[in-house]
């Protein structure tokens, strides 16, 4: 009966929650990492909002769910795990092995109903139960804390897992979709955390593996001539990546190179002599922009160039200026025009100053 209970639960998880959609494309690996520090930050910021949460008339139970979740750093992870799980029809055979009848109706659904069970069983969804048991006031937050982003780099023919545990408070679950990632809380004993063995036990999904996954380090040859001023370029884009988030609404995208790698140009744009750190960052819904996204290492500042409906997007650096091309306008009737040019800081603002024009 136990075994029976079980995989009813699972089944039954299953149907009533949503998978990450999956599509064909073959494109360099992004920074899944990265990408999956985006949800956890979003998912950090819902749990941070009073505004947010009381917005869906939070009880007062809810507190204590809070606190108990809550890391209040979800730019470091203490450690991140890579999830991979069988296929599903091989899953589901493995999970009803132990329940032959169960099996046997299976079988015998018509192929669409089996490939609706199919498309259905996704992570995410096999692990609701270990919410549920957690209770109603936990699964409830964790329901409202779940975030989603949009990344257009994310093309691949399968749907991949990373599980991030922090130093305290509940661990998350990104599952990243085509053009697509998302969060939900997992009530996983931080315990568990630096144990793999005692993650898959908990889970008890056959075929499960985790293996550990650690960020990429920053190319700090890259990155001009920071050191030269004292400066560590981890941490410069470190502290960066933390002004970015506090200046630009929650889901922004930032930029790769064809490598996959998060793309930075350096130019020193202050005229101190230290190189600058230049990124762009795409976000919005319905209107989409591209910013343009300018740190000055040296005195901690960080300035953007937003167009509001264009696109301003680094080129490449030149011994003496920085190529910006300037795209748009987007949204309208116009014809899109792409404008080559360069930028200035001038009163602490970004100017662009425009030398060509090319109809696309």
């Amino acid at each position: 009966m136990r075994t029976r209970n079980r995989i009813y639960t699972l089944f039954l998880a299953a149907l009533l929650c949503c998978t990450v959609c999956s599509a064909l494309g073959e494109t360099a690996a992004p920074d899944y990492y990265g990408i999956g520090l985006e949800v956890t930050r979003l998912m950090g910021e819902i749990v941070d909002s009073e505004d947010y949460l009381s917005l869906f008339a939070m009880p007062e139970s809810f507190s204590k769910v809070r606190e108990r979740v809550n890391t209040h750093d979800y730019d470091r992870p203490a450690a991140v795990y890579a999830i991979r799980l069988e296929d599903p029809e091989t899953l589901v055979e493995k999970l009803l092995r132990e329940e032959p009848e169960a099996l046997e109706k299976y079988r015998r659904l018509s192929p669409a109903l089996r490939e609706l069970i199919l498309s259905r069983l996704s992570l995410p969804a096999l692990c609701a139960r270990i919410n549920a048991a957690a209770g109603a006031e936990y699964m409830s937050f964790f329901t409202l804390a779940n975030a989603f982003i949009r990344d257009d780099r994310l093309t691949a023919e399968e749907t991949g897992y990373y599980l991030y545990f922090f130093e305290k408070g509940a661990p998350i679950l990104v599952s990243f979709g085509y053009h697509s990632a998302s969060g939900q809380f997992l009530d996983i004993p931080g315990e568990y955390r630096d144990n793999p063995a005692e993650i898959q036990s908990l889970l008890a999904l056959p075929g499960l593996e985790l293996d550990p996954v650690a960020a990429a380090e920053p190319a700090a040859g890259s990155l001009g001539n920071l050191a030269d001023f004292g400066i560590d370029p981890e941490e410069a884009l470190r502290k960066m990546s933390e002004f970015i988030g506090e200046r630009l609404p929650a889901g922004g995208i930032p930029a790769y190179d064809a490598s996959g790698s998060r793309l930075y140009e350096v130019f020193d744009i202050t005229g101190d002599g230290c190189t600058d750190l230049f990124t762009n960052v795409t976000w919005g819904s319905g209107m989409v922009r591209t910013d343009l996204i300018v740190y000055d290492p040296v005195q901690e500042e960080l300035y953007v160039l937003d167009g509001y409906n264009y696109d301003y997007l680094i080129d490449h650096a030149e011994e003496n200026r920085i190529v910006i091309v300037k795209e748009g306008p987007h949204g309208y009737n116009d014809p899109v025009v792409r404008t080559s040019g360069t930028v200035e800081l001038e009163k602490r603002q970004l100017i662009f100053i425009a030398d060509s024009e090319e109809p696309s």
